[in-house]
């Protein structure tokens, strides 16, 4: 593997890790909420509030 080569994967992983992350969460969020009890609904909000809290945090911040 040349260097360009290995420098575009390690960007492709760098760009979509924290993607994967969230959507990961967010899947995991909604299968506890569908199927979890009291501490699975408690997982289940905290997983689904954490990818609006994210879009809200880079909504507001400042550019500069």
């Amino acid at each position: 593997m040349t260097t360009a080569a290995r420098h575009r994967t390690g960007g492709l992983r760098r760009v979509w890790a924290i993607p994967l992350t969230l959507a990961a969460l967010t899947a995991g969020g909604l299968a506890a909420a569908l199927l979890g009890s009291d501490a699975g609904r408690v997982f289940a909000w905290c997983a689904l509030a954490t990818p609006v809290a994210v879009a809200l945090r880079f909504a507001f911040a400042r550019r500069g």
